[in-house]
């Protein structure tokens, strides 16, 4: 009776540890995310990067509600964030970079600076290499499917409302996601205030629409020289108008610029 039983267990045990081990039926190997990565974004955008490329912990040091995230200085409660995070995110524009480079001593492995624009080739770049470092690539390239089809959502409202190709003026922080819903912008402004050249030379262009920053809005001289002309100001920084994601940004921005 003891040997039957022991062969029994001995049986379970083994079936066990064969359905554990064995391989999916797909026959593909699935990768689990890395647990208790701890990411630290400089900014919502640079977070919202990270979220996408399927961080679980994302720690902002820039307050959501900051009108110019980029210019958020390092506090002293920011410096234990840092030294205690797994990955750093920042874009170069941010007016910590320097810091973080060089003033604290944080190991350049740490150190991921990606690039921030609204076209679908930046997009998909960042959010890949920061998927790799997380072992996330499957989340990823879920987000990346939402993300590219809310553009070509958009696309066609551009195009429903005959505005594709269209001439727009646009801020620089704005020209990518511009060009990406198919618009042509045929002259770019700022971050700088323009100069009176600068507003007597679009008084001469057919101009579409003027697209403007929310986060930095200089375009105003514009909207008096076309006072005829649409004038839109579009998000980059998720968090204001009710947007958290890089999604919510796009197509913020979408219903900007297709709303009569």
């Amino acid at each position: 009776m003891n040997i039957s039983f022991n062969k029994n267990v001995l049986f379970v045990c083994l079936l066990m540890f064969g359905l554990t081990t064995w391989p999916s039926c797909s026959g593909k190997k699935t990768s689990p995310v890395v647990a208790g990565k701890t990411v630290v974004a400089t900014n919502s955008w640079t977070a919202a990067f990270a979220e996408a490329a399927g961080a679980d912990n994302v720690v902002v040091l820039a307050p959501v509600e900051m009108i110019h995230p980029s210019e958020y200085e390092l506090r002293p409660g920011d410096i234990k964030r840092l030294m205690d995070a797994d990955i750093i995110i920042y874009a170069g524009y941010e007016t910590m970079t320097e810091r973080l480079k060089k003033g604290l001593n944080i190991p350049s492995e740490k150190l991921l600076q990606i690039n921030t624009d609204y076209s679908y080739a930046s997009i998909e770049q960042s959010i890949m290499t920061i998927a790799k470092l997380l072992n996330a690539e499957d989340r990823a390239r879920r987000n990346l499917l939402e993300i590219k089809t809310t553009f070509e959502e958009g696309r066609k409202a551009v195009v429903e409302k005959k505005m594709f190709g269209k001439p727009v003026f646009v801020h620089r922080f704005q020209e990518s996601i511009a060009r990406e819903l198919g618009l042509t912008p045929v002259g770019v402004f700022g971050p700088a205030a323009p100069e009176a050249a600068a507003i007597a030379e679009i008084s001469n262009k057919e101009v579409f629409m003027i697209l403007d920053n929310l986060h930095n809005p200089v375009g105003q001289p514009f909207r008096e020289v076309l006072k005829n002309k649409p004038y839109r100001q579009l998000l980059n920084f998720p968090g204001s108008k009710n947007t958290k994601t890089l999604t919510d940004v796009i197509r913020y921005n979408i219903s900007q610029i297709t709303s009569d």
